[in-house]
Formats: structure tokens, C-alpha cells, sequence
């Protein structure tokens, strides 16, 4: 029998239906993945070809031609018969190269850039922005409300992508996104600024997490490091960029701020553009291409009842209350308080309501009883590696926000310098993290060192780093010196140890659960962060309110939670006493985040195996 040709589009692990012809000649299609490069051929291997002619020798079963209609007498008829993926050998995978690689990494990297841009690029700016709509309070909530729905969404966007497709999802994310920054631009009141972040925050997660499912589809397995420690560079220069750019944007008052949200319309608007271009959907057998018709598709009924509604409700619910909790516990509400308890019992019961659905939908799936996709698959923790793994991401989110935000909050509230100096004090902390994630992309590729080594390394760096900030003065004048040390080596630890879990991910985990997957390490991580933001806050400001009441009047007090520059029209010995109650906060603070990351380090030692994973 004669070889014949096949159109080969998609990624790894991706097998299409072959058809055959009454003369015995045979053709393949393949379904492309969201993110495959069309057009490209390959030839069909030989044991492809023999496992078809030994099937064509046996007959068909009468099911088979009831489904697929009677043969003719024609040699052109086409019968599409089944191959046996586990027996047949997949062809090459197909990357995307060239122009069309660089076009669709640009609007990647502008979406990554301004969505983690957002995370941070408010914390020199919150006591602008609240001076401007007055709500020095609530400053923290401008902050928390982005990341409260950043990390409860991120699981739901990776697996939804698996659902109603990568493309689709991708791109309503970034829509999502560019609008609510063009209604937080807008804003007039600080509720209203409030909830305008929170659905910006919920696009930045669904931009995140696809960037993390289309990403090991982009690159071969060989220079996945490299390309994450790329992604992850991106990631932390956007992060600790924020504050400096925050800073200078808001510096000279008046509506300045509102630019802060503003810019990203046209980034937004120009990575939609690409991506809308640039980025492969569906793309049929045939080889042609109807982005309609794959959108109808994607949201039928059949796609919708794989959607696992109540597990995407209980996570959600999980977060925003306890995030709420901790937010308002020692600031608002007291400890005790009816709300308080009650916020956190039922965030309680919607974390281990959610982890027993997951358990009956993944269970009820594995005994064809239902067609319901879990969330998240709770078989994936079974491994000790797996679960190090998740707490290991956890435990590095704790000091990575809280120092980004405390850091430029500290440098004003306590070393009296402007947003613009205290945004640019973090410019250390901005050039250690990309190179360290540079060097862990290179290390892990091109020298093959253990992922695992590395992110040993970086999680010791980050104690280090960490507890050093616990002596940083409590009375200065200027940034203080020795800040710029600390914040290197926190950035080393930072930049190592990102990444690399990625890396380490996808020597892990198979190829069907890697998007889930990528989403739940970025979500732990996040939600790690989120957690740390709200006790930090709660630390500082139990530590403030009994202070501050020996030192001023209780409507000073007052002005200041509403206005931090009210802290001027006090005396200078009133103000020196001030600065010093806030020191003593922020270095409570800091002696929390080194506990903490002690235990990232003490988790991080569980993923030490007899034979450590290599990306090589």
C-alpha cells in the first residue's frame, strides 16, 4: 500500500480521525488545539499506516455503518474508522515560529504586562487616589478587591479554557479587563472605584491563567524553561514597575491618577488586536477556518454541561469571604465581631464544601455517571510532590505582594519621601527578579540543573531577605541605605523561585491536567499574597489605633486614616511620634512574613527526590 500524506495541525497528544478510501489509500485529519500553526505537513509514519491496514482486514461492525451510512461502489467513498490513540504513535508536534510567533508573543506580553501592572501600580498611588475621592480607609480595598477576584478566578478561566476554548477565553478576559480600567479611570467615589476593580481584577486572572495553559504549547518541552523564565520576567518587571510608575503618574495631584487605570485602553485595545489575529482557534479538519461556527460550538448545551457550576461558586465563595475577613478583622470590625465569625465560618464550610464536591464530581466522572468536568481534580494532590508543590507556591505568595505594597507605604508613611521616591526606592528589587528568573530559564535549559535545586535556593533567599527587613530603622530620614541590599536578595529569592515551579510543574503532571494545573499553582500563590495583604493590614492597624490615641486627638486620628498627608499639620514632635508608631507596625509585619517564609522553605525541602526531575 502506497503512503500517503496528511495535514497534521495541533499540539501534542492531539490525534484526529482517519479516513479511508475503497481503493485502500488513507487520510488523516487532526484537530487543532487553540494555540497550533495550520498548514503544516507531515509524513504519516509507517506504523500509522500498518495499524490502518489491519483494521481496514477486519469487518466493520454494523453500528458503525448505521452511524456512518452505506458504502458506495466508488472508489473516492470515504469510511472513517477509528484508530487506537494508545496504540499509534503521535506524529511531531507543530509549533508556531516565526513572525506570527513574534506578533503572538507581543500581545501576550502586553497582557501579561498590564494586567500584573495593576496589581501594584496602586500602591504608591492609594494615598493620592483617596485623597482625590476621599477614602484613606478603605485604601487597602483598592488593593484587595483586584486581587480577591484575580485568585478566585484563576482556576475557573484555566478550566473553562479546556470547555469553550483558549482563543475565546483569552480574548474575553482582555476585554473584560481593558474595560473596567477605562470605568476605574472614570470612577467618581471609592465603592464605586472599589467594584470597577474587582471585575478588572477578575480579566487580569483570566489573562494570566491562559497565558500559563497556552504557554508549554508554544515552545518544545526543551526550551519551556526559557520561555517561562520570559513570561515570569514580564511578570515581576510589571510587578514591581507598578509602584514606580504609580508614583510619578500620581505625584502631581489634581486627575492625574485616574491614568493609572486609563493606560491600559490602548494597550488593552492592541493586544486584542493581536491576538484576535495572531492567536489559531479551532481550525476544522478540512483546514479551514470559521471563527463563528467554532464559538457556537464551544457554548452549545453539550459544553455547558460540563461545566462544574456549583464547584465554581463554593471557590469563589471561599475566597471573597475569607479575604473579607481578614481585611476588615482588627480594622473595621473587631476580632469578635458577629460579622467577623460569621464571614469566616462560612468561608470555613464553602472551602470543605468545595473540596468534597470536587471529590464526588471527579469520582462520578471516573464511573461514566456523569459528564460535569471538576474544578479543580483533588486526584492531583495525591502526590507528595504535587502537594509540596501547591505549598510551596502558597507560602512564596505571602512575602512577594505584602513587601511590594508595605514597602512604598513604609517609605511615605514613616520616611516622609514622595510617591515618585518611594516607588524608584524599589528599583533593586525591579532588576534582581527578571535576572533571576533569567538565570533559572538558563540553568534549568541549557545546564540542566534540577528545577527543585533552584527553587531550594531561592526560597532560602527569601527568609534572608525577608528577615533582614526586621531591623530596618524606625527612625530615618530618606529611604534608608541597607533597603536596597535587602530588596536584591528578596528579588533573587522571588525570581528563582516563581518560575521554576512552573518549570517543575510540567515534568509533574501529564499534558491533560497541565492547564489546571498551572492555573491552581498561580492561584495558591496568589491567594497566598491576597491573605498576607489582608493580615498585614490587620497587624498595622491594631498596632496604630491604641498607639495613635496616646498621641493625638482622637478627630486627628481620624484625619489621618482618611488622609495620610494630614500628618503635615501636626506639630513636628507629634509627627516624629507618628512616623515612629508606623514603624513599629510595619516591622510587626515583617516579623510575620519571616515565619512565614520559613515554612516555604520547609515545604519547599518536600520536593527533594532520590532522583531529582530534570527539563532535559
Amino acid at each position: 500500500m502506497d503512503i500517503h500524506r496528511e495535514t497534521v495541525i495541533g499540539g501534542p497528544g492531539k490525534e484526529g480521525n482517519c479516513s479511508c478510501s475503497g481503493s485502500g489509500s488513507c487520510t488523516c485529519g487532526r484537530s487543532l488545539t487553540d494555540v497550533a500553526s495550520p498548514g503544516v505537513a507531515h509524513e504519516r509514519p509507517s506504523t500509522v499506516q500498518n495499524e490502518i491496514d489491519k483494521h481496514q482486514q477486519e469487518p466493520q461492525p454494523q453500528q458503525q455503518k448505521e452511524r456512518e451510512g452505506d458504502l458506495t461502489a466508488d472508489e473516492n467513498a470515504i469510511v472513517p474508522i477509528d484508530v487506537d490513540d494508545s496504540s499509534v504513535p503521535s506524529a511531531p508536534p507543530v509549533y508556531i515560529k516565526g513572525w506570527r510567533l513574534y506578533m503572538l508573543g507581543a500581545g501576550v506580553w502586553i497582557s501579561l504586562f498590564l494586567s500584573t501592572l495593576e496589581t501594584t501600580i496602586v500602591s504608591t498611588s492609594l494615598v493620592s487616589i483617596t485623597d482625590a475621592i476621599h477614602g484613606f480607609a478603605m485604601r487597602d480595598w483598592i488593593v484587595t478587591a483586584y486581587l480577591i477576584t484575580y485568585t478566585g478566578f484563576l482556576v475557573i478561566f484555566a478550566k473553562f479554557s479546556d470547555i469553550f476554548g483558549k482563543k475565546t477565553m483569552f480574548l474575553l478576559a482582555l476585554a473584560i479587563f481593558t474595560l473596567f480600567s477605562i470605568l476605574c479611570g472614570a470612577a467618581e467615589g471609592i465603592v464605586e472605584l472599589i467594584i470597577f476593580r474587582a471585575f478588572q481584577g477578575m480579566g487580569a486572572s483570566g489573562i494570566y491563567s491562559l497565558i500559563m495553559v497556552i504557554a508549554p504549547t508554544l515552545v518544545p518541552p526543551e526550551t519551556f524553561g526559557s520561555a517561562i523564565a520570559v513570561i515570569s520576567s514580564v511578570f515581576l518587571l510589571a510587578s514591581v514597575l507598578g509602584p514606580i510608575l504609580g508614583g510619578v503618574i500620581s505625584e502631581h495631584g489634581g486627575g492625574t491618577w485616574r491614568w493609572v487605570f486609563l493606560l491600559n485602553a490602548p494597550g488593552g485595545g492592541l493586544a486584542l488586536l493581536l491576538l484576535t489575529f495572531f492567536l489559531p482557534s479551532s481550525i476544522s479538519a478540512t483546514g479551514t477556518t470559521d471563527f463563528c461556527t467554532h464559538l457556537r460550538s464551544k457554548f452549545s448545551k453539550a459544553a455547558w454541561s460540563r461545566v462544574d457550576v456549583l464547584g465554581t461558586v463554593l471557590l469563589l465563595a471561599f475566597s471573597v469571604l475569607l479575604v473579607f475577613a481578614l481585611e476588615e478583622a482588627g480594622s473595621r470590625y473587631p476580632w469578635s465581631s458577629p460579622v467577623i465569625v460569621v464571614t469566616i465560618i462560612f468561608a470555613t464550610i464553602s472551602g470543605m464544601a468545595f473540596i468534597v464536591w470536587e471529590w464526588l464530581v471527579e469520582k462520578r466522572g471516573k464511573e461514566k455517571r456523569g459528564r460535569q468536568e471538576p474544578t479543580f481534580p483533588l486526584s492531583l494532590l495525591k502526590g507528595r510532590v504535587m502537594a509540596a508543590m501547591m505549598a510551596t507556591a502558597f507560602f512564596i505568595g505571602f512575602p512577594f505582594v505584602a513587601i511590594i505594597v508595605n514597602i512604598p507605604q513604609r517609605a511615605q508613611a514613616v520616611y516622609d519621601v514622595s510617591s515618585s521616591e518611594a516607588g524608584l526606592g524599589l528599583l533593586p528589587l525591579m532588576l534582581s527578579s527578571p535576572f533571576a528568573t533569567a538565570l533559572s530559564g538558563y540553568l534549568t535549559s541549557s545546564r540542566n540543573v534540577p528545577p527543585v535545586h533552584i527553587i531550594l535556593v531561592g526560597a532560602i533567599l527569601q527568609v534572608i531577605g525577608v528577615g533582614l527587613t526586621c531591623s530596618l530603622p524606625i527612625t530615618a530620614t530618606g529611604f534608608p541605605k541597607q533597603l536596597y541590599g535587602f530588596e536584591v536578595i528578596m528579588g533573587l529569592g522571588f525570581g528563582l523561585g516563581l518560575s521554576t515551579l512552573l518549570v517543575l510543574a510540567r515534568l509533574v503532571v501529564d499534558e491533560k491536567n497541565l492547564p489546571v494545573t498551572m492555573g491552581a499553582i498561580t492561584q495558591v500563590r496568589v491567594l497566598g499574597g491576597t491573605i498576607s495583604l489582608g493580615i498585614c493590614s490587620t497587624i498595622l492597624n491594631n498596632h496604630l489605633r491604641p498607639q495613635l490615641s496616646k498621641l493625638i486627638t482622637p478627630e486627628q486620628a481620624h484625619a489621618i486614616s482618611e488622609n495620610l498627608s494630614a500628618i503635615h499639620t501636626l506639630t513636628p514632635i507629634q509627627q516624629a511620634g507618628i512616623r515612629r508608631v508606623f514603624a513599629e507596625g510595619y516591622n510587626q509585619q515583617n516579623i510575620f512574613l519571616v515565619a512565614l517564609t520559613g515554612i516555604g522553605l520547609l515545604t519547599s525541602l518536600l520536593l527533594i527526590e532520590k532522583v531529582p526531575r530534570r527539563v532535559k
